[in-house]
Formats: structure tokens, sequence, C-alpha cells
């Protein structure tokens, strides 16, 4: 799996306002030594823009997403790759890569 690479995900159940069962995320880092990785799910539901620390992810050949989504990058997260389903849909192009990494690095306060 390369970062910053679109993939389904299962996400099973969640709570509250978390992602649920299966849908596209980025990956956005490998930890290989753990089997994990870190991704950010992906909704359809292009109201969650108005949330904080999210990013419009356009339907392109590149990212060969169905629709239009959205980036949930609050909700990062950490899963054991064998979430991970199918074969990769596609990937991330440089400006939108430039987009998450300027929102995760906001969200985390990092310099």
């Amino acid at each position: 799996m390369k970062e910053y690479s679109i993939y389904n995900v299962d996400f099973d159940r969640g709570r509250g306002h978390e992602q649920s069962f299966s849908r596209p995320a980025i990956i956005f880092k490998t930890i290989n030594e753990l089997s994990m990785c870190l991704v950010i799910p992906l909704t359809s539901n292009l109201e969650r823009l108005k949330l904080p620390y999210t990013a419009q992810i356009s339907r392109t050949t590149t990212t060969n997403l169905k629709e239009d989504s959205v980036a949930l990058v609050f909700q990062l997260r950490a899963i054991a790759n064998d979430r991970i389903t199918g074969s990769e849909i596609g990937k991330l192009e440089d400006q939108q890569i430039n987009k998450v990494k300027t929102i995760l690095k906001d969200m985390l306060t990092l310099l």
C-alpha cells in the first residue's frame, strides 16, 4: 500500500459520528512493523465540508472515486491492514495531498 492511495476499508460499526462500515479511505501512513496503517475516511456527503479539518476530494481519473467526496481528516484512525478490502481504487493528486498535509499540521498543531 502506498501513502495517499485510496482503498476500501471495513470500519465495522462506529459510535456516534464515527464513520462506519465499508467505505473508501486514504492511506495516510503505513506501519509495516505492526501490520497497521493510519487512514482518513472519506464520505460522499458534501455537507461534511462545513466541519473543521475536512477537505474535498474530487472525482477524477486519478482518484477513481465514484463521486466527489470529503476527507474527514479529523477522523484519522489506526487500523489493522486486514481491514483493507480489495485493491487500490486510486490515489490523491498533488494538490489534494498538500491540502491534507496542511490540515493535519493545523489539526495537530505541528510546525
